[in-house]
């Protein structure tokens, strides 16, 4: 065996380089390479099966003299044990490549755009809103495989026990679809997820109905909602976004991610896409004259380009969040969703007499009876018109009887057709 430990320190950074590439012997295979550049790197030479093989083990001075000593050895240890270094790193570099697309983070975001094209936006942006709060923090940079039933369990069950019992068994089942993913793309071998399913703490929670704002608060809703300078608490997208939901029926699914091109200000009408409604099918919305009063004030505040959101904000998605309406509502201390509105608008049309019929189609509600659905193919456009523009005048008196029981006035910001 040749002879080992031949450079020093000092040689090697007293080497000059020459016109072509250089090298300096350690012994035993180890070299350092020298270009003519100055650029000085470490090889280690070796014979395995036959065969001659050479691996680079670092730059100098990152790696220094010793550390490369040592990065050989090991090497040696490689050949002597029948195996190929230059094998053998390739492989560790899979390894590590594997593993930093192998955490839950990397997976996850992975399984949301493999499924983002089949999904609509509202229910990417709640699976992704599940995991970046819920998951991600704890459980985002951990191996896939290193998470087990009783890791999973405890970050769920935190958020449980914090009130927040159906996100929690929705991130449940986001984590279940994850582990399923990894186990399609070979990165995983079990499903925590789907084991804990029935788990007791994870119980299902007692169903909690949309909570509807009252006939007789109406009024106190819409001077709030006109309420100018400090004493308003909301931004005026929010108040924007909570009149048209009000004076609309529409969701608030269909109301958040509205564009500027389906609103048609001519013929009083927005049409929304089929992807941003329940049922899937395009919903055409006439608008009265309060509601549109509305939509050209927030036009000041906002890009008014076709593709525009109507309802600008600051989130990564560019238009307003999920709860903004509701969290909305309840800042104004009224403890109800602007879902609600939907039950309101149904009781107030029926108990004055519009037809059943049109109040359906305007909320686009199923019918139950699928023979009766399959030949009712009227929008009733004409009796909607009057009829919404009727209750949008309905809410705006309960604001005047209001204002008129009071010995103050309110301004109007951007409610009412006045």
């Amino acid at each position: 065996m040749p002879a080992k430990n031949l450079l020093t320190d000092r040689k090697i950074r007293t080497a000059r380089p020459s016109a072509t590439i250089s090298y300096l012997n350690d012994g035993a295979g180890l070299r350092l390479r020298i270009k003519p550049d100055g650029a000085q790197s470490w090889l280690f030479r070796y014979r395995t099966h036959g065969c001659e093989g050479t691996i680079g083990l670092g730059i100098f001075p990152a790696v220094s003299l010793d550390a490369a000593r040592r990065l050989a050895e090991a090497a040696r240890k490689q050949v002597s044990a029948g195996l190929n270094p230059s094998t053998e790193k390739r492989l560790k570099k899979a390894g590590q490549a594997l593993a930093s697309s192998s955490t839950f983070r990397a997976i996850g975001d992975e399984w949301l755009e493999h499924n983002k094209p089949h999904w609509s936006s509202t229910h990417f942006e709640r699976n992704e809103g599940l995991l970046r709060r819920l998951l991600y923090p704890t459980l985002g940079e951990l191996p896939i495989t290193s998470i087990t039933e009783a890791a999973l369990l405890r970050v769920l069950a935190q958020h449980y026990k914090a009130g927040i019992e159906e996100s929690a068994r929705r991130a449940r089942g986001c984590a279940s679809q994850i582990f399923a993913y990894a186990k399609a793309t070979h990165r995983a071998e079990s499903n925590p997820a789907k084991e804990i399913a029935e788990n007791v703490i994870l119980k299902r929670p007692r169903v909690k109905h949309f909570a509807a704002l009252a006939q007789e608060d109406v009024g106190k809703l819409i001077r709030a909602l006109n309420t100018t300078g400090a004493q308003q608490r909301l931004d005026a997208f929010t108040v924007a976004g909570l009149f048209m939901a009000l004076y609309t029926g529409l969701r608030d699914n269909s109301i958040r991610a509205a564009q500027w091109k389906e609103i048609d200000f001519e013929r009083g009408l927005w049409t929304v896409p089929a992807d941003r409604m329940k049922l899937k099918v395009e919903h055409q919305v006439p608008l009265p004259t309060q509601a549109l009063f509305v939509l050209r004030r927030v036009a000041r505040l906002s890009n008014q380009t076709p593709e525009s959101f109507i309802f600008e904000s600051r989130s990564q998605r560019g238009y307003m969040a999920e709860n903004t309406l509701r969290l909305g509502l309840h800042r104004l201390g009224f403890k109800v969703t602007a879902h609600g509105f939907r039950s309101l608008m149904t009781d107030v049309l029926n108990e004055n007499g519009f037809h059943p019929d049109a109040i359906e189609r305007q909320l686009q509600h199923t019918d139950r009876n699928r023979t009766r659905s399959a030949y009712l193919r009227s929008n009733f456009m004409d009796e909607r018109r009057k009829m919404i523009q009727w209750y949008a005048d309905w809410c705006d008196a309960q604001e005047s009887e209001l204002a008129g029981s009071s010995t103050t006035t309110s301004t109007t910001v951007l409610g009412g057709g006045r």
